[in-house]
């Protein structure tokens, strides 16, 4: 009976120590398990923030090269903007000068009209091209610009009265010239050419001024029907009473102010396209 006691108790302490076997060894695996979890949070925290500085660094440089090309397109755009307009605003110079030109000749309704109308295309060119500028700037572009814009449609006015003069000037030396134009038609072309020489001379009185001009007036009136038109002989009157447009001192100021102003509109626009700062 004892015996059996004690292989009772014997097989109680054994299952016991089994027992205590098993929770430590349950033990042992949780304090591993958690020492792996640990591990692999601490990795995975290593690998993410390496991911996050790796991802940043495309991300800046994505954005650099984006910011590089819209420079470099913004600049091609301030480039071309640029270099319009300088075209623009010297071919008002060109258009003025070769409708003076043309009409030296003996033009028909139809080339007048050509001509006027290339001259204000130019202007509304140059006026469509310096608005780009301001948007596009900066304002040490812009404000040059503007000034080359100013001076060259007052270059523009004063090239379209020239063109007028020139026209009136021709008609009225073909008519002295051609004997057959209308009979008289020489004489009276002749006392105008006459008249128009008196209102020019230095030092004249007012009163032999407004003596003259009655004469061009009178001579202009006996003219044939057509012969020169209201603006064609004020611009005669104009011309020989001071100096014809372009002999003015207002146009030979006029080219001072535009060759002045472009040279700071160039300069301006170089230091602007080679700057390496972002607009």
């Amino acid at each position: 009976m004892i015996r059996m006691d004690l292989e009772g108790i014997g097989a109680l302490a054994a299952a016991g120590v089994a027992v205590v076997g098993v929770l430590a060894s349950v033990l042992v695996g949780r304090w591993q398990m958690r020492a792996a979890l640990r591990s692999a949070e601490a990795t995975s925290v290593a690998g993410l923030a390496q991911a996050e500085a790796a991802y940043r660094a495309a991300l800046d440089a994505v954005r650099a090269q984006a910011n590089a090309g819209h420079l470099q397109w913004r600049r091609g755009i301030q480039r071309e903007a640029y270099a319009a307009f300088l075209l623009a605003a010297h071919r008002v110079q060109d258009v003025g000068e070769r409708f003076v030109v043309e009409s030296e000749q003996e033009l028909s309704a139809e080339g007048v009209r050509a001509g006027r109308a290339a001259l204000d295309e130019a202007l509304a060119a140059l006026k469509a091209a310096q608005t780009i500028i301001e948007l596009e700037g900066p304002d040490e572009v812009a404000a040059p610009a503007a000034a080359m814009t100013d001076a060259a449609q007052m270059t523009g006015y004063h090239l379209g009265a020239q063109a007028i003069y020139e026209r009136a000037w021709g008609k009225l030396g073909r008519l002295v010239a051609d004997q057959a134009a209308v009979v008289g038609g020489s004489r009276v072309a002749s006392g105008l050419v006459e008249a128009l020489g008196r209102l020019r001379p230095a030092g004249a009185s007012e009163e032999a001024r407004r003596a003259a001009e009655r004469s061009c007036r009178d001579a202009w009136s006996a003219l044939p029907p057509g012969a020169l038109d209201d603006d064609e002989f004020r611009a005669l009157l104009e011309g020989w009473s001071s100096r014809p447009p372009t002999s003015s001192r207002s146009y030979l100021d006029t080219v001072t102010r535009f060759g002045e102003a472009e040279a700071r509109f160039v300069l301006a626009a170089k230091v602007e396209l080679h700057s390496g700062n972002h607009p």
